[in-house]
């Protein structure tokens, strides 16, 4: 079995000083470090759960990663081949402009949906039997959460959103939970399919050991081209900047009431004397508790 993630690296917004949203401008975010998608990280830590259920069974799985970015992935990168990711391959986002250094950018730019779905594709088709393809249910800040839509489509798999487990039945296929409707659902999928992890109780992807990194050696990604995957990428196809019209602070202070009383006996007379007396009576009087 094999199963291919796909991750993004994004800026770390929360490290940004309030003073950088002001304005209509996007905040600037070259000098903020760079960190994992946080559902991107749950689907990099669910595949190496299931690779190490499956080995506890005597069952072998395969781990490849896909990233669009540039240099700024690569520490990350390192970090899942070190965790025992048999391949990391890295679209350089140079190729992407179609005229520029195929690596020359830190990070790469922010592109389409559909660009980025076209471009997951193309990598999950040149990997020999990939049954499931795991990347998170969001993106980016301009992602929003079509590409896992438009890479099934583009693939012509099924797709599984906000998934939060997935386990291996004994057929083979996969057997995954998701959430729908605020309930939990499990549900059946035969390879190849394509799963949006959610909200996942795995939100933090293992960190390797010294000695897991030094025999990673001088291993890298691999990086290739856009014009290698086949895809044309034109200008065009990048995305839009967002532009801020307006901040809000979203209000989640509730009512509350200080009951006074010198001891904890003063107080439960109190909250009974009020509160629950005056429902006790209503109910008693046919009238419903409101």
């Amino acid at each position: 079995m094999r199963i291919l993630v796909s991750f993004n690296v994004t800026p770390d917004y929360e490290a940004l000083p309030p003073s950088s949203w002001e304005g209509a401008q996007a905040p600037e975010t070259r000098y903020v470090r760079r960190v994992l998608n946080c559902f991107d990280e749950s689907a990099l830590e669910l595949a190496l759960r299931l690779r190490d259920a499956l080995a506890a069974r005597g069952e072998a799985l395969q781990l490849e990663a896909l990233t669009i970015g540039g240099r700024a992935a690569e520490p990350y990168c390192k970090t899942l081949l070190a965790l025992g990711y048999v391949r990391v391959t890295r679209v350089a986002p140079g190729s992407v402009r179609c005229d520029g250094d195929a690596d020359a950018a830190a990070d790469g730019p922010d592109l389409a949906p559909e660009l980025t779905a076209r471009l997951t594709a193309a990598v999950a088709r040149e990997i020999d039997d990939v049954d499931a393809l795991l990347l998170g249910c969001r993106g980016g800040a301009d992602d929003g959460d079509t590409v896992p839509y438009l890479v099934a489509e583009a693939l012509g798999w099924p797709c599984l959103p906000e998934v939060v487990e997935v386990e291996v039945a004994a057929s083979g296929a996969l057997r995954v939970t998701s959430t729908l409707d605020d309930a939990l659902a499990r549900v059946t999928l035969r390879a190849p399919c394509v799963l949006a992890v959610g909200n996942a109780v795995v939100s933090h992807l293992r960190v390797p050991t010294l000695k897991e990194r030094l025999a990673l050696g001088e291993r890298g990604s691999r990086v290739v081209t856009a014009a290698a995957l086949g895809v044309q990428a034109a200008g065009e196809q990048l995305s839009v900047p967002a532009a801020f019209v307006g901040l809000e602070p979203v209000d989640r202070s509730r009512d509350g009431v200080v009951v006074e009383g010198e001891t904890p006996r003063e107080k439960a007379r109190v909250v009974y004397e009020r509160y629950l007396a005056p429902r006790l009576e209503r109910l008693r009087a046919g009238g419903g508790d409101s």
